[in-house]
């Protein structure tokens, strides 16, 4: 239901207890997250980076291996660590896992380069030849399982220039820079590498330009730890796929690895290649350890791809024509999927993981089926490893019912994008048949009575398919079924996190930002009027008391956050939250969500005047600076900085400020497109309209532009485009950055300076409860992606209660650092008076 850190999972019948478990006299032992750390007592103290040993394995072999290293280890006098449990070691390989750390079960960290290579021959001769996924950041060792890189030992951090942090390591000046743990072996220029090893790397390196054969690359299509999809072509220059495997890596919930899946699919090819939708077979071959599968290119587009940029729903306000269209085409050509699966189910086949990126259309309108390593004998039980979510249901077992159930969640998701609510809130179905009805009435009565069919073979979804539920049934879009929810969700009695959010609030500092953390749920619960309780309160002043000297800064990833909300309540921490950060190094980065400006706006609301004003000079002199904030929207773009050179503006009446606000937002302007007379703005390879990335942002900052600068800018006209974006019917996630309780929250504020816009604000905020899940006696927001709860403010409940609060208060200083200055309290101070904020910390 909620993300969760791993060491948390309940692995208890998979621990390993190497040695039995006790620790031999002269040994300390410890845990660090999902590792077991022993280390020799008075042993020289480690350096802070060098070169480590990995070993990897198998979920079989993994207790053998981690055995075997301990008495390696134990006999040489070296630190060391491994994973704690079977479990854990098949989910850190699984194929959505990270590739660069994936498959490492054992780590060992040699002081000396005479240590280094005394523990690989000793490791080599013990395991040498045992199996275990390559590890893709290292140097492999022989044989393997073993590997070696250079990296950090001890966990240091550093910021990258949109205030993203990341592990470090010291170059020789001593300056923190990322310690690149790429899907490649790499190592820093300035490393001081043994001879012995750098050898190997050097022939490594010859090794490195092998190829695939007679096939050269044109681009990858897709990577997962369980290897890439590549575009190639053949020596006659034909264009081809090429599939890659890796043996004992990408495993699914069964364990089963990316090679025997390959190998599946490989079969279905060569037995269902007659089939016109089917990609031919050209061949199979092994290359080095991988395994790969050469396959007909099927020009065209996916069905997804073609959603992307057909979707009419997605666009302000579409004709009845152009839904019409799209209605046709989108029936026309999932009718061609169905005749594939009856194809399919015809030849004794269930193809196991039909969705929308498994559909080609190719350019003469016909469809094709892709991926087919989840295909099984139609008369063979399903076992659930593997599927896209919103796609199956771990209720069906039957194989071809699972198909057909597929394929009603595809004909339902090309008009409504959001099948995957239903796995948590199956009674959210009627609200999306009624949405395609409504908005899509010239859908053939037998399509819509086929695909309701194939939903009602999930016995979750089946009681909501007839007659629709009573009201107490569904989850209620009200500030108290929200409060509700967060409170049942409360968990008080962990140190980590006292609300459950998105995954992001697992990192260092999250507990206790607004965006994922604590400090934003009770900023929240206070703006709808309810008072945060003191016990919620208490924990979150302890969690700031014990954070670590390294913990961000930021307002909303880290302890600014925290400071806002104190300060906000009067708080008698908040005083010493602002200490603290005048004390230590201010953050790096420049934006709102981490860095300079989301400080110096806390500085501001403390009386920090003179303090606030430096940190945003410092940012107002780097506005438009290559490789700065190109994430354009409120929190890694521009548009954030620009809020609050608007407030230095009000507050010093220095118009030097004020043209810095304006040419702010013109750089994230610079990002946007004009699509249907809709403002989105180009980041991170999308058009997107969001609040924290995209044109929402961009509106809020236009809104806090002081007269002149927006007349220049013609902020009416901007206004106008974004709140087209943003006044959309469908919109995939419900969250407050990232969805649609962002783009209701924006559409009210802009309805503040242009009312015709209410009426779309409510509409958009009416929608949020699309995407609740009751809980209890309360609601709760999924969070991104659909496939977690959450109650946080970026991703969820949160999120959802300030979009309420801001249907009751438009234009009034509800989100940090979002906001012009008059709808907040009076702050004017002379130009050039001392405002440092006195010690009871106002």
């Amino acid at each position: 239901m909620w993300y969760d850190a791993l060491e948390r999972c309940d692995d208890r019948a998979s621990r390993f207890t190497p040695g039995g478990g006790a620790l031999p006299e002269g040994w300390r032992g410890r845990t660090q997250g999902v590792w077991e750390v022993l280390a020799p007592s008075g042993a020289p103290q480690l350096p802070e980076q060098g070169w480590k040993v990995h070993v990897s394995a198998t979920p079989e072999s993994a207790e053998e291996t981690i055995e075997t290293a301990w008495r390696v280890c134990r006999r040489l006098g070296l630190p060391w660590k491994y994973l704690r449990s079977r479990l854990v070691v098949a989910v850190t390989n699984a194929k959505y896992a990270d590739r660069s750390a994936s498959g490492k079960v054992v780590t060992v960290y040699p002081r000396t380069a005479e240590e280094l290579e005394t523990v690989l021959a000793e490791l080599e001769g013990a395991l040498g030849g045992r199996p275990g996924p390559y590890v893709l950041s290292d140097l492999r060792w022989n044989r393997g399982p073993v590997s070696v890189r250079y990296g950090g030992f001890a966990l240091m951090w550093c910021e990258l220039p949109d205030g993203t942090r990341v592990p470090a390591v010291k170059d020789p000046d001593g300056r923190l820079v990322p310690d690149a743990r790429r899907p490649r072996f790499t190592v820093p220029e300035w490393a001081s590498t043994p001879d012995f090893l750098a050898a190997r790397i050097a022939a490594a390196a010859d090794d490195a330009g092998a190829g695939l054969g007679c096939y050269r690359v044109v681009k990858a299509l897709h990577f997962s730890n369980a290897g890439g999809v590549y575009l190639a072509e053949d020596e006659g220059g034909r264009q081809v796929v090429i599939k890659e495997a890796r043996p004992h890596a990408g495993l699914d919930a069964s364990e089963t690895d990316a090679v025997a899946r390959l190998l599946v699919e490989r079969d279905a090819l060569e037995r269902l290649g007659h089939l016109p939708f089917v990609p031919e077979l050209y061949e199979y071959f092994t290359s080095w350890e991988h395994h790969y599968l050469v396959m007909e290119y099927i020009p065209g587009e996916s069905f997804s791809a073609w959603l992307g940029r057909e979707y009419p729903l997605t666009r302000h306000r579409p004709d009845a024509r152009a839904l019409a269209d799209f209605a046709g085409l989108a029936v026309t050509r999932l009718a061609l999927v169905e005749e594939c699966v009856a194809a399919l189910h015809r030849e004794g086949v269930a193809f196991g993981d039909l969705h929308h990126r498994n559909i080609m259309i190719r350019p003469d309108g016909t469809v094709a089926l892709i991926d087919f390593e989840l295909s099984t004998p139609l008369d063979t039980p399903r076992r659930r490893t593997l599927g896209a979510p919103g796609f199956t249901d771990p209720e069906i077992t039957d194989a071809r019912e699972a198909d057909l159930f597929a394929l009603g969640c595809c004909q339902l998701a090309a008009f409504v994008a959001l099948t995957t609510l239903t796995r948590r809130n199956p009674a959210v179905v009627g609200g999306l048949l009624d949405l395609v009805a409504e908005c899509f009435p010239t859908v053939p009565a037998g399509f819509a009575e086929r695909m309701t069919g194939r939903l009602a073979l999930s016995p979750a979804l089946r009681p909501y398919l007839g007659a629709r539920p009573a009201a107490g049934a569904r989850a209620e879009l009200t500030a108290a079924a929200l409060l509700r929810g967060i409170d049942a969700a409360a968990t008080p009695e962990r140190e980590d996190r006292l609300h459950p959010g998105d995954v992001a609030g697992l990192r260092p500092g999250g507990a206790l930002g607004l965006a994922y953390g604590s400090s934003g749920v009770l900023l929240a619960q206070h703006l709808a009027g309810a008072a945060p309780g003191g016990e919620q309160l208490d924990w979150l002043a302890a969690a700031v008391r014990r954070a670590p000297a390294d913990t961000p800064v930021g307002l909303y990833d880290g302890l600014a956050g925290a400071g806002w909300l104190f300060h906000r309540l009067g708080h008698p921490d908040a005083a010493n939250v602002v200490d603290r950060l005048l004390a230590g190094p201010p953050p790096s980065s420049l934006g709102l969500y981490g860095g300079l400006t989301g400080v110096a706006q806390l500085l501001l609301e403390a009386g920090a005047t003179d303090e606030a004003l430096a940190l945003a000079a410092k940012a107002a002199g780097r506005i438009g600076e290559a490789g700065l904030l190109d994430r354009p929207g409120l929190l890694r773009g521009w548009s954030g900085p620009a809020v609050l050179f608007a407030r230095c503006a009000r507050l010093t009446g220095d118009t030097a400020w004020a043209e810095a606000a304006e040419r702010a937002v013109r750089c994230d302007l610079r990002h946007g497109r004009l699509v249907d007379d809709m403002l989105q703005t180009y980041s991170s390879g999308r058009l997107l309209p969001y609040l924290a990335e995209g044109s929402a942002g961009v509106a809020l900052a236009v809104l806090a532009l002081p007269a002149a600068q927006a007349g220049a800018l013609d902020a009416e006209r901007v206004l106008e485009a974004a709140a087209r974006a943003g006044a959309v019917r469908v919109v995939v996630q419900g969250g407050l950055f990232n969805g649609r309780a962002g783009l209701a929250y924006t559409l009210f504020q802009v309805a503040a300076r242009l009312p015709r816009w209410r009426a779309e604000a409510e509409e958009q905020l009416r929608l949020v409860d699309l995407h609740l899940a009751p809980h209890q006696d309360g609601s709760v927001l999924h969070g991104d992606q659909l496939i977690r709860l959450s109650t946080d403010l970026a991703t969820g409940s949160a999120g959802a209660l300030l979009a309420l609060a801001a249907a009751k208060s438009p234009g009034q200083c509800l989100l940090p650092g979002a906001h012009p200055v008059h709808g907040w309290t009076p702050e004017r101070a002379e130009p050039g008076t001392p405002s440092r904020r006195d010690d009871e910390g106002r």
